[in-house]
């Protein structure tokens, strides 16, 4: 997919109004200056602007943490009950949780304020000091809080419905692929399609490649890149020292676009269930994303395949490299996309040796 062309330099647009002023317009445009300097005013102070947000942000933080500390909580927030009414604007900005659960009104921002100014502190303290004496509070509340085990996201630590006790990962596969056979979600897709196309290859495999959508010769066969973009992919593999014994491929979508097009939104959405059911049956160390449809679907993001690939992204406790897609590499089979591929699977291969 080709970037957006490139915003014109201003300078290189037509200057407006730069034609030689008279005497006349010269002592007009001076006057004008005068007056505008006579009626200047003075700059406001950013500082003086922003004192009272930050005031009520860092009040709002400490009177959190008060509470929670009191509470001997080890969690930010706290579920408000059902019948509670929604919060107001003013407590979400605080920080302060509502609804029964919410906290005494002495710890509420404004009680605290109060009680500052009886304690005698300064009300205009600076940004900085505040900052200071929550920084404090924090290490204190820190030092004295229990202890918390919390373990990231991690896909490949849930357990998927596909694995249960006693089921393989090939049956697993098995499952889904039934699944996708008969699916019906999307009609113009169902209507036109030979076959489906679920994926295929190495149960445990260390490395998937994920394409866009199936062909007219995979829609016929029922499997995954075995048209003329297949037979390159199956060079790259080898390339990197793999066979495609070694590795699983699928795609975006299950079944082939009328026309070869690129598939729609939704139904990329309505497979999207299939493909992540795979991943997490599979456990793939690095996932191959193959084009911009592919790389924009599984990051949900609108940035090209050339801005997106030679570098790895987190993806469902994988790593996940876009590179050229083997038909875009066909059509454009120079010196430079070569490499370019040739490239971003040798970062792949390192990642799976590391």
């Amino acid at each position: 997919m080709a970037d957006s062309p490139p915003t014109p330099d201003p300078a290189d647009q037509p200057a407006e109004g730069r034609s030689a002023a008279s005497g006349s317009q010269a002592q007009a445009g001076g006057e004008l200056a005068e007056g505008l300097r006579a009626e200047r005013r003075p700059a406001s102070d950013p500082a003086a602007e922003v004192r009272p947000a930050l005031e009520r942000v860092v009040r709002g933080l400490r009177n959190r943490l008060q509470g929670e500390a009191r509470a001997g909580l080890a969690t930010v927030a706290r579920p408000a009950a059902p019948s509670a009414p929604a919060p107001s604007r003013e407590r979400e900005v605080a920080g302060t949780p509502a609804g029964p659960e919410a906290a005494p009104d002495s710890a509420h921002p404004r009680a605290y304020a109060r009680g500052s100014e009886a304690e005698g502190d300064d009300a205009a303290a600076s940004p900085d000091a505040m900052a200071a004496q929550l920084k404090a509070e924090l290490t204190s509340a820190a030092e004295n809080a229990p202890a918390v085990h919390v373990r990231g996201p991690d896909l490949f630590d849930l357990r998927t419905p596909d694995l249960e006790e006693g089921v393989t990962r090939e049956d697993a596969l098995a499952r889904v692929a039934a699944e996708v056979a008969e699916c019906t979600r999307c009609a113009e897709l169902v209507a036109s399609r030979t076959r489906t196309v679920p994926g295929a290859g190495n149960a445990y495999a260390k490395l998937m490649f994920i394409g866009e959508a199936p062909g007219q010769e995979e829609d016929r066969q029922g499997l995954p890149f075995v048209g003329r973009a297949g037979e390159l992919l199956t060079k790259m593999i080898a390339s990197i020292g793999m066979t495609r014994e070694d590795v699983f491929i699928a795609n975006i979508v299950k079944c082939r676009p009328p026309g070869n097009r690129q598939p729609a939104p939704d139904e990329a959405a309505n497979c999207a269930t299939f493909l992540a059911r795979q991943i997490a049956v599979i456990r793939p160390k690095v996932i191959v994303a193959l084009g911009g449809v592919a790389a924009q679907n599984l990051l949900q993001t609108h940035d090209g395949i050339t801005r997106l690939r030679g570098r790895f992204y987190p993806y469902m406790g994988a790593s996940l490299m876009p590179t050229f897609h083997p038909a875009y590499v066909l059509r454009n089979y120079t010196p430079d996309t070569r490499k370019k591929v040739y490239d971003d699977l040798l970062k792949v291969r390192a990642e799976l040796d590391a």
